[in-house]
């Protein structure tokens, strides 16, 4: 990939409404490895004082779209995304990074994972993604 494309592409994450919402940002990007970031605030509790699953899935979703997008020029969509939670957090700055275990024609497996700021395991998940036709 060019850096002209990877340049649009951040911008194009960057920009979207969800990631404004969420506080998430590109930490850095290069074809096919990304690293985003996501500060953990009080509107993300859940009623026991934790971080919610749903915005650490969210972030895993978010950072497998960006790696396979910046080392295969196409859109993708998730068929499936299987979560698994390691460590609580309650603050801090999450980290979240993937690995495209197969570049596939139709579906790509990858795999991705969550830090927190002293490179504790918060999640990792695996899935599965389809390339949407143009």
């Amino acid at each position: 990939m060019d850096n002209e494309y990877l340049t649009w592409l951040q911008k194009d994450f960057e920009d979207s409404p969800f990631w404004k919402h969420m506080g998430i940002s590109m930490d850095y990007l290069t074809a096919g490895e990304a690293r985003i970031k996501m500060p953990v605030s009080e509107n993300q509790l859940n009623c026991n004082q934790y971080l919610h699953g749903g915005s650490i899935t969210s972030l895993l979703d978010s950072i497998i779209g960006v790696t396979i997008r910046s080392s295969q020029n196409v859109k993708v969509a998730t068929i499936y995304l299987n979560t698994h939670f390691v460590s609580p957090v309650k603050d801090g700055t999450l980290y979240a990074t993937a690995n495209v275990v197969h570049p596939g024609k139709s579906i790509i497996p990858v795999e991705s994972k969550v830090v927190d700021d002293q490179d504790r395991l918060i999640a990792f998940a695996t899935s599965a993604f389809t390339i949407l036709k143009k």
